[in-house]
């Protein structure tokens, strides 16, 4: 089948199912040739004559004669044509208090922040450490250190000193970029602090660092290793060169939340990661001309850092950051920045929806939100229960709903449901394959798995240029981590699925959440899933743990609403236990229920599942990192509320 490049990119590709079917066909017999019809949607200093070429150790590497810039093409090249647009508009949580700033004060900006590295001595041998909240002051950062070719690694504003620590030196960082403090829920958070904290976690070399003084906080500070960064650019020129960089030079750094162990620096080349998640945001947020785009999630997360930043200023479109919480000052904040700004397209993750949720009345009485015509979902899978808010409720039954499923180490999301109100029909299922990704599924023989509803590990076959170019400083991590899992040297996501008659594919857990009870494969989603729809439970994670008899138990951590009744607290263990024996089966009603009062949580919101299985399973001393954890004083009191529980 040939398709001319005109009709490849056509704007309509994700809308019409006809167009799809067609242009994913093409793709998947021929990738490269999709790709190369790709090209032109950005600016290269050399256009690459090659897509794809093999490595030696059977990795693939994406325009390997291809020279481009980040910066230009996210910047300059918008600045050139449409000046006076606004690139990026942030809010505080004080509503009346935000900033629009147009893609030419974007590009002063930016240069700006590039001269102030140069000053300073940055040069591309160096890794540079970006530690931000959602101000101005991060994307020009980011965009700085991409204009000069210098890699960094961006980290979350909420990650404390040790995860900070971890993260430098194991990408040998001795530079920092941060603030004196940030606002988040009302208080100010010193950052600066935790900069001077990380020092003492990094004795092999002087860490320098360069302050933004937002807050004007009193801090330490030393005029040999701290620069303010106002003061130091302050006569920087607003105009700087691009470096020339080759397509899979180093971009960024981002470390992977920790869910499962110790984070891994997920290294992201620039030519591929930037057409990926350009060409995914532009189809899955509908990140055209003149639409205006909130994706809520941190830059040191992957779902801010491809779409946020890089996928919508690549595209040309107006990003929103907000510095700031769901709930704070009001539980309607987040609807009330979507009516002031006219956003729409709006992405965040299920622990906000779940947050907003609960004071429905409150968040939504007094928005219209007539502006949004996309939302989307990422972190994890949506509860049915907050789907059907999210899509009735503040979407008013007309917003389609990506559900996106990505992973760190893809650089942005490969499946999403077409952005059309016909592929809402069922809620949960992450969609179709976006155009040169083929999922498959194996089983445990490593045989492909052809018949829908059949659960199985998820690998994707064909590579994708998102994908991650290595695991900084660990040569091996790559092939044993992605790589090993089948003989076919094919990308293993690490997560089960099965796909139903219509295509569409269902994640049922991580392939070492999956639960094998008497010899029986069990979702423990599908049995959250049940939990989480009650009247009496807020939140609920279901692991696995040794079970004498069964070979594996289940294990239900619950957390109850706060406004049930006593009866209803009292009665919560046997009326959970009865109603997923009733709704599902009598083989997936837990055998351990613990009612607690939390569950420990990443700073992006994912529950430390490998926490839980461990308390489950009686080890409560070893929990490995949990440099990444949101609230660590939650597993004393788990471990506490369920010490009569466990085995």
């Amino acid at each position: 089948m040939e398709l001319n490049k005109d009709f490849l990119t056509r704007e309509d590709a994700w809308r019409n199912e006809e167009i799809y079917k067609k242009i994913y066909e093409y793709s998947i017999n021929d990738p490269d040739g999709y790709w190369n019809a790709q090209l032109d949607r950005l600016d290269w200093i050399q256009k690459p004559n090659i897509i794809t070429k093999q490595k030696e150790d059977g990795h693939t590497l994406w325009f390997p004669d291809g020279k481009i810039n980040a910066c230009y093409n996210c910047v300059d090249r918008h600045a050139e044509k449409t000046p006076n647009k606004t690139a990026l508009i942030w809010q505080s949580e004080n509503l009346e208090n935000y900033q629009y700033i147009s893609f030419q004060k974007l590009k002063e900006e930016t240069c700006r922040f590039a001269n102030t590295l140069k000053k300073l001595g940055l040069t591309r041998k160096d890794y540079i450490t970006i530690y931000m909240p959602m101000v101005p002051e991060a994307v020009y950062a980011c965009l700085a250190c991409a204009r000069l070719g210098i890699p960094y690694s961006a980290v979350f504003a909420g990650f404390s000193p040790s995860a900070i620590a971890l993260r430098m030196n194991d990408c040998n960082s001795s530079f920092i970029i941060s603030c004196d403090g940030n606002m988040r829920g009302g208080k100010i958070i010193p950052l600066k602090n935790n900069v001077d904290a990380t020092r003492e976690l990094c004795p092999d070399r002087t860490i320098r660092s360069l302050i933004v003084k937002r807050q004007n906080i009193d801090i330490n500070w030393d005029d040999n290793i701290d620069f303010d960064y106002y003061k130091e650019s302050k006569d920087m020129a607003t105009d700087c060169e691009i470096a020339e960089t080759d397509a899979n030079s180093e971009l960024f750094i981002l470390y992977t939340s920790g869910s499962s162990g110790k984070p891994k620096g997920v290294t992201m080349g620039t030519g591929g990661f930037l057409l990926f998640s350009m060409v995914t945001g532009r189809y899955f947020f509908n990140l055209f001309e003149d639409e205006i785009f909130w994706g809520s999630g941190d830059i040191g997360w992957m779902g801010g850092h491809s779409y946020a930043l890089y996928s919508a200023l690549a595209n040309g479109v107006t990003t929103v950051f907000f510095e700031g919480i769901p709930t704070y000052p009001r539980k309607s904040i987040f609807w009330e920045i979507i009516d002031k700004h006219k956003v729409t397209s709006f992405n965040t993750a299920p622990t906000a929806i779940r947050a907003m949720m609960q004071h429905s009345d409150e968040s939504l009485a007094k928005t219209s939100r007539d502006s949004l015509k996309y939302l989307g979902v990422f972190g994890e899978i949506l509860n049915k229960d907050a789907w059907y808010w999210y899509f009735n409720e503040v979407g008013r039954c007309r917003c389609p709903i990506v559900n996106m499923w990505g992973q760190t180490e893809l650089g942005g999301v490969p499946t999403a449901p077409l952005s059309n109100l016909e592929d809402m029909k069922t809620y949960g299922h992450i969609g179709r394959q976006f155009f040169g990704c083929k999922l498959i599924l194996k089983d445990a023989k490593d045989n492909t798995i052809t018949t829908p509803e059949t659960p199985g590990a998820l690998f994707i076959e064909k590579p994708l240029p998102g994908m991650l170019i290595s695991i900084f400083g660990d040569k091996e991590a790559l092939n044993k981590t992605y790589y090993s899992q089948s003989n076919e040297h094919i990308y293993f996501t690490g997560d089960e699925a099965y796909f139903d008659h219509d295509g569409n594919f269902w994640i049922t857990g991580r392939n070492d959440d999956v639960l094998n009870v008497s010899g029986h494969r069990i979702s423990p989603i599908e049995i959250e899933e049940v939990i989480a729809s009650s009247e009496v439970v807020a939140e609920v994670s279901v692991v696995g743990y040794p079970h004498e008899l069964k070979g594996e138990g289940i294990y239900a951590f619950v957390v109850l609403k706060k406004d049930i009744s006593e009866e209803q607290r009292i009665n919560a263990e046997k009326y959970i236990s009865d109603r997923v024996r009733t709704i599902i089966s009598p083989i997936t009603k837990p055998d351990v229920i613990s009612i607690v009062d939390d569950l420990p949580k990443t700073r992006s919101g994912k529950i430390l599942r490998r926490v839980l299985r461990k308390i489950a399973s009686s080890n409560t001393q070893d929990f490995e990192d949990l440099t990444t954890i949101q609230n660590p004083e939650c597993i004393t009191k788990i471990i506490k509320q369920v010490s009569g529980k466990l085995i």
